[in-house]
């Protein structure tokens, strides 16, 4: 599996939740690259995809779309 760097995952999975592993970090712990395993619009598939790997390896969950505002409310169902 190929590593590939944050900007290229946030531009080729859009607003979507994704998993990694593989992952590098920068002086702030936040990632710069790895490797994608899984991807999708849907959190609760790669946190189903997260419990079953999360033994095995060590793994990273990032989402790519806006984060809201401070003062929003979200609910995730």
């Amino acid at each position: 599996m190929t590593t590939i760097s944050i900007s290229k995952i946030k531009k080729k999975f859009k607003n979507e939740w994704v998993l990694l592993s593989n992952f590098n970090t920068d002086a702030l712990c936040e990632p710069v690259s790895g490797t994608v395993i899984a991807h999708s619009k849907d959190r609760g598939e790669i946190y189903d995809r997260l419990m079953e790997l999360k033994r095995k390896k060590k793994l990273c969950i990032i989402f790519t779309g806006e984060v809201p505002p401070k003062d929003t409310a979200v609910m995730f169902l």
